[in-house]
């Protein structure tokens, strides 16, 4: 006899209801790229960490070296007396009385703008005593009453008594300027030489 032939029923496959592979691969992409990310935040903060401990250990060692020094800094290690600032011995009464007293009769020039002399046209400003103010002319020897009194830029006084002739002499590279003033109490001469 005959086994009865079995009949076998093939399931219908539904391909459209199986996973795409595409986006299995785009999954597993993306869960590397997490990874990726969280070990390099990993990394990073290791970095981190470690950096502000070596920073802290090196915090602490100077402070330590510093604690070190501090006795040989102030002269106090080894029996050494510390090092102070001398004493500034007081003033008495009678010696500040003795300064005031020479104040009287000193003379003070408050700063002032320069002016022109009506009479010569010359600008002048305060000075103790006479002098020139030579500007421009950079590098000019600056002669005065036949007296070298350096190069330009210059402010000098000259030895002279009021009212006497003076002759300033700016000379360099050949070129020179000569100016003939009188001699003034408590004035400066301002001279800006064009020597081009």
């Amino acid at each position: 006899m005959q086994a009865p032939a079995r009949r076998t029923e093939h399931a219908r496959l539904d391909r459209s209801a199986l996973p795409d592979p595409a986006a299995r691969r785009e999954e597993a992409r993306q869960r590397r790229m997490v990874w990726r990310v969280a070990l390099l935040g990993a990394a990073a903060l290791a970095i981190v960490s470690g950096s502000a401990w070596v920073l802290s250990a090196g915090a602490r060692r100077a402070a330590a070296l510093r604690a070190q020094a501090t006795p040989l800094l102030d002269g106090s290690l080894g029996g050494l007396a510390p090092r102070t600032a001398p004493e500034r011995p007081a003033t008495s009464p009678e010696e500040l009385a003795a300064l005031q007293r020479s104040w009287v009769g000193s003379e003070s020039i408050a700063p002032r703008d320069a002016r022109v002399d009506a009479a010569s046209g010359e600008r002048l400003g305060a000075f103790q005593g006479f002098g020139v103010q030579v500007d421009g002319a950079e590098g000019a020897l600056v002669l005065a009453a036949g007296r070298e009194l350096g190069t330009a830029p210059l402010l000098a006084s000259i030895d002279c008594r009021p009212g006497e002739p003076v002759e300033i002499l700016v000379q360099r590279g050949g070129r020179s300027f000569s100016h003939r003033t009188r001699c003034r109490k408590d004035t400066r001469l301002l001279l800006a030489p064009d020597l081009r």
